[in-house]
């Protein structure tokens, strides 16, 4: 079973952990798509007698080519109206290394120091997470009421929400670096936080519509066939609409 499979096994075991808390408790699973994007930042790769770093490297993410950018979560709040909550995510974005870029590169090479402007592609041919820079989560929510209350008024569907979580990573890494090739998922390749803040419309009583930031910070250590890692730490920003059906509500 691949390390995505085994993540979507997971969310599915929360639910029944989550389910049977509370009879009168609100509990959601939502599906979202959305549009990533990559901060600037350091790689470093490690290969044999090369140690180098690469400055101020650049990302693309292609979110709305196949695979697509989504995710899935699993929401429990406390009682149907309260504040408080949390919450198992699991996102597949992706992110893909600029190599054609000419950047700042210092370290080694083959016990050599280095000291220069490169290319990437002069090192890396190719480093990307595109089947997935899937992202595991466990959040703590919280969530405000406009109205005072929730019903089937204008004001009363609407909850504003915010929260904070922190997982791991399990990306899957392809890699061409010095003619070694690397094509692979990877389980808990580096920790993962992220923040959220959100809004949650409700359609009827089952069904709502969501609206969110998200940012967040994946530190991703690639293992590459042959020995050695590209560590990669990302900041990421993503901007997601989804569905959520909800029980127990009212």
């Amino acid at each position: 079973m691949s390390g995505v499979k085994r993540a979507l096994a997971g969310i599915l075991i929360a639910a029944g952990v989550f389910m049977p808390l509370s009879a009168s408790a609100e509990f959601s699973i939502a599906l979202y798509a959305g549009k990533q994007l990559t901060n600037n930042g350091d790689l470093r790769l490690k290969q044999g007698q090369t140690d180098l770093t690469f400055h101020d490297v650049s990302w693309k993410d292609e979110s709305f080519e196949s695979p697509i950018y989504y995710g899935a979560r699993l929401s429990y709040w406390f009682d149907e109206l309260s504040p408080w909550g949390v919450a198992v995510d699991f996102t597949h974005a992706k992110t893909y290394l600029k190599n054609g870029d000419t950047v700042a590169v210092t370290g080694t090479r083959n016990g050599t120091p280095v000291d220069a402007r490169e290319p990437v592609s002069d090192s890396i041919r190719n480093f990307s997470l595109s089947h997935g820079l899937n992202m595991i989560t466990l959040n703590g929510l919280h969530r405000w009421f406009p109205s005072g209350k929730r019903d089937l008024s204008p004001l009363g569907r609407v909850q504003l929400y915010a929260g904070l979580g922190a997982g791991f990573s399990i990306p899957h890494v392809e890699a061409d670096i010095n003619g070694i090739k690397t094509d692979e998922y990877q389980v808990a390749a580096g920790p993962v936080a992220n923040g959220m803040l959100g809004l949650n419309y409700d359609m009827s009583r089952y069904l709502s519509g969501i609206v969110e930031y998200k940012l967040s910070y994946a530190d991703v250590r690639a293992e590459l066939n042959g020995g050695g890692f590209v560590d990669a730490a990302t900041v990421n920003h993503q901007l997601i609409f989804g569905l959520a059906t909800n029980f127990n509500l009212w």
